[in-house]
């Protein structure tokens, strides 16, 4: 079974993220008093630091959204109450949405796979999540969704990749990971037995030559085919 993550991998989070910070920004720039780089800056930062906390379940996904923007007026010296607070949220939100797309490799490595059985491992709230893939027009290829959203477990603790391949009945060892993040995807899951493949759209340099890595989904189908009489079933 090939298992896949969303954000950076399939999705194209920064992009879409960086469009709805943009529109947020000449909405309420009157706010901030700042440029828009140390506006952008200051959001990812913030956006991060909530999001962990909700990973580590301090606080509700609703709440790190209310949190983050919170905090953002703070550094103007303006208080929001919860409700201002996500109603400010929504315009990003809505433009957010908007803006996702898959990266442009994806539909094609996915219908070349299509005869594969696939899966989700991802951090994200199972609910945003599964929209993400509706929106892309590619939710049929997988045949389950697993979010830490569910779970009490999030990447890069390796519980939530052994829940994925149980639930599926799938040993790891027979399991790939797709992943864009080496410390998050690709190390905890080979922990467990899985073969990760780090999807590196960067072409970053890699001193560790252990890790199977790709700069682009149109490689994936070749990679498998190496291990398939080894480790799939179609």
């Amino acid at each position: 079974m090939v298992f896949f993550d969303i954000d950076g991998t399939l999705l194209d989070h920064k992009s879409a993220e960086f469009t709805g910070v943009k529109l947020f920004y000449q909405n309420y720039r009157n706010f901030f008093g700042m440029d828009f780089n140390e506006f952008y800056s200051i959001w990812c930062k913030l956006s991060e630091k909530h999001f962990e906390k909700y990973l580590a379940k301090k606080c509700s996904f609703e709440e790190q959204r209310i949190e983050r923007i919170k905090e953002l007026y703070l550094k103007r010296n303006i208080n929001l109450s919860s409700e201002e607070a996500l109603e400010a949220f929504d315009y990003y939100l809505r433009n957010y949405e908007l803006s996702w797309k898959p990266f442009n490799d994806v539909i094609p490595c996915l219908k070349k796979l299509s005869k594969l059985k696939m899966g989700i491992i991802s951090n994200g709230d199972l609910g945003q999540q599964k929209l993400k893939l509706d929106k892309m027009k590619i939710s049929h290829y997988f045949v389950d969704i697993v979010a830490a959203g569910e779970f009490n477990v999030s990447k890069p603790h390796t519980g939530i990749f052994e829940i994925a391949c149980k639930r599926n009945g799938e040993e790891p060892e027979k399991c790939f990971y797709v992943g864009d993040t080496i410390e998050t995807d690709i190390i905890p899951c080979e922990k467990i037995g899985m073969k990760g493949i780090w999807i590196n759209r960067d072409n970053k340099t890699l001193q560790n030559k252990n890790i199977k890595i790709i700069i682009s989904l149109k490689e994936l189908a070749n990679v498998l085919c190496e291990n398939v009489s080894q480790s799939l079933d179609y």
